[in-house]
C-alpha cells in the first residue's frame, strides 16, 4: 500500500462532518440574513439613504475585514488546556452574536436619520466582532481536522452546502415572517418581519452551533499535542500587532494566496450585487410579487448547492483550480442571461401581468449563476489549506487560522467597498429609499446596474484565478512529509 494510501484513513467521523456543516448553517442564517437585507431593510423600509446605509454597513464589514487576521492570529497561537486553540473562541463567537442579532433589527421607528445610522452602525460593529470570533477559529478547525488531500476538499465542499443553506432559507422562510399590516400593505416593507425573523435565527444558530461545539471536541486533545509541535510565537502584544501586518505582506507575495484572496474578494462582489440588489430589482424593475420574488431567488440558492457534487468530482478527478475556473465561466454565462432578461424587460413584465406562472421563464438566469457561484463557497479555502500546508512543512508554523482570516480580510473588504459603491450608485439613480414606488428610470437603471456589477467582477475573479499556480502533487507531497507525525497523534487519540 502506497503512502497516500495509508493517509486515507478517516480523521473524522461522519456525524463530526455533519456537525461541521450544521455550525456553518447556524452561522450562515444570521450572517447571511444580515448580508442579505440589511440594505433593503435600512435604505427601503427604515429610509436612511442609500449613501448614509451603504457607509454604515461597510465600516461594520472594514472592521469585521480587520478583526478576521487579528483573531486568527490570536487563535493559532492560543494553548488553552481544556478548550485548546479553536473552542473557547468558537463559544463566545455564538453568545454574542445570537444577542446581538435580536438588537440590530429593532431598531426604533420613531429615531431620527441619524440615530437611526448611529444604532446601525453600533449593533454592526458589534455583530461583526463576535461573527469573527466565531467564524475564524471554526474555518481553521475544519482546515486542520483532516490530513488527506480528498477529506479536506471533501469537508469544504460539505460545509459549503450548509453555507448556502444558510443563504437560501433566509429567502425561502423570510416570506413567511412578512406579514402585511393594515398600515402596510406589503409584507416586505413591515419592520416588525425582521424582528421576528431575528428570533428565529438566533435560536436555530443557538441549537446548530452548539451542537458542532459538542461532537468536534473530542479533537481537542490531538490538536493541542500539535500545537505543542510547532513553533511559539514569542513577545508581548505589541510585536504580535506587528507580526500580523508582517504575516499578511508574507502572505500577499505568495502569488498562489494573493491569486485565491484577490480573485475571490473580486468575484464574491457579483453574489453581493445579485442579493443585495437583487430585491430591489424583483421588487421594481420586475412586477413580481412578493412569493414570486423569493421563487426567484431560491433558484439562485437551490443551485448553488445542487452544483457541490458537480464541483468535488471536478476537483477529484483534475483539480481545484480547474473546478474554480469552470465554475466562473458558468457565472459568467448566467451573467449574460441576465443582461437578456433585463433587455427583455418590457415583455417580461407583461406576460407577469398575464398568468403569475411566468415567473418560470425568469428563473434560469439566476440558476445558471447560481450553479457557477456555488464553486465561491468552498473551493477557495480548500485552496488556502493547501497553502497553509505547504507554508507549514516550509517554516514549522500552523497559520492556518491566520491565512483564512486573511481571505476573509480580502472578501470582506470587497463586501465593504460593493457596499459603497451600491449605496453611492442607488444614489446616483435617484432610487428614492422609504418608498413604494419608483420612477420609470430607476427600475431600468437598477437592472442594469446588477447586470453590469456581475459581469464585471465574474470576468476580474476569472483572470486573477487563472494566476494560480500550487499544483495537487506539491501538496499531497506536503501532507506526506507531514503525514508521519499526524498519523502518530491519531493514534494516540
Amino acid at each position: 500500500m502506497g503512502k497516500r494510501d495509508s493517509n486515507k484513513k478517516r480523521t473524522i467521523t461522519p456525524a463530526q462532518k455533519w456537525g461541521l456543516g450544521l455550525g456553518d448553517l447556524g452561522y450562515s442564517l444570521i450572517a447571511n440574513t444580515l448580508a442579505s437585507y440589511i440594505l433593503f431593510f435600512g435604505n427601503t423600509v427604515m429610509g436612511v439613504p442609500g449613501t448614509v446605509m451603504g457607509a454604515a454597513i461597510s465600516v461594520g464589514t472594514v472592521w469585521d475585514a480587520i478583526t478576521d487576521p487579528a483573531q486568527g492570529f490570536i487563535s493559532d497561537n492560543t494553548r488553552n488546556k481544556f478548550f485548546g486553540r479553536r473552542h473557547l473562541y468558537i463559544l463566545i463567537g455564538l453568545i454574542g452574536m445570537v444577542i446581538g442579532n435580536i438588537f440590530l433589527w429593532a431598531v426604533p421607528q420613531s429615531f431620527p436619520i441619524w440615530a437611526k445610522f448611529v444604532w446601525f452602525l453600533f449593533f454592526m460593529l458589534l455583530m461583526k466582532t463576535f461573527f469573527t470570533l466565531f467564524s475564524t477559529p471554526n474555518n481553521a478547525l475544519s482546515l486542520e481536522i483532516s490530513y488527506d488531500y480528498d477529506e479536506r476538499s471533501s469537508i469544504q465542499i460539505f460545509k459549503g452546502i450548509f453555507t448556502i443553506l444558510g443563504l437560501l432559507l433566509p429567502t425561502v422562510l423570510m416570506v413567511l415572517f412578512q406579514k402585511p399590516t393594515a398600515e402596510i400593505s406589503d409584507g416586505r416593507l413591515n419592520p416588525q418581519s425582521y424582528v421576528n425573523f431575528s428570533y428565529f435565527t438566533s435560536a436555530a444558530a443557538i441549537v446548530l452551533c452548539t451542537y458542532m461545539f459538542i461532537i468536534t471536541f473530542s479533537h481537542v486533545p490531538r490538536l493541542r499535542e500539535l500545537a505543542k509541535k510547532e513553533k511559539e510565537q514569542e513577545g508581548g502584544f505589541k510585536q504580535g500587532f506587528i507580526r500580523i501586518f508582517k504575516n499578511f505582506g508574507g502572505a500577499l507575495k505568495d502569488k498562489n494566496f494573493r491569486a485565491v484572496a484577490i480573485g475571490f474578494a473580486v468575484s464574491m462582489f457579483a453574489a453581493s450585487v445579485i442579493i443585495a440588489v437583487g430585491f430591489n430589482v424583483f421588487t421594481f424593475t420586475f412586477n413580481t410579487s412578493n412569493i414570486q420574488m423569493y421563487i426567484i431567488m431560491a433558484g439562485l440558492f437551490v443551485m448553488t448547492i445542487v452544483g457541490q457534487p458537480l464541483w468535488m468530482k471536478i476537483s477529484k478527478k483534475y483539480d481545484k483550480k480547474k473546478a474554480l475556473i469552470i465554475g466562473q465561466i458558468i457565472s459568467l454565462v448566467g451573467c449574460l442571461m441576465l443582461g437578456v432578461m433585463v433587455a427583455l424587460r418590457t415583455p417580461i413584465n407583461n406576460l407577469l401581468a398575464q398568468n403569475k406562472a411566468a415567473v418560470i421563464v425568469m428563473m434560469p438566469p439566476l440558476m445558471v449563476a447560481g450553479l457557477g457561484t456555488g464553486v465561491l463557497y468552498s473551493l477557495p479555502m480548500a485552496l488556502i489549506g493547501d497553502v497553509t500546508i505547504v507554508e507549514k512543512l516550509k517554516r514549522g508554523e500552523d497559520k492556518t487560522a491566520t491565512y483564512s482570516g486573511f481571505l476573509t480580510f480580502s472578501n470582506k473588504t470587497g463586501q465593504a467597498l460593493a457596499q459603497v459603491v451600491l449605496g453611492v450608485c442607488l444614489d446616483l439613480i435617484k432610487f428614492v429609499p422609504g418608498s413604494q414606488t419608483q420612477t420609470e428610470a430607476v427600475k431600468i437603471s437598477l437592472g442594469w446596474l446588477m447586470f453590469g456589477g456581475c459581469t464585471l467582477a465574474v470576468i476580474a475573479g476569472l483572470l486573477i484565478f487563472s494566476t494560480f499556480k500550487l499544483k495537487r502533487p506539491y501538496v499531497e507531497k506536503a501532507l506526506d512529509e507531514l503525514g508521519d507525525g499526524l498519523k502518530e497523534e491519531v493514534q494516540k487519540s
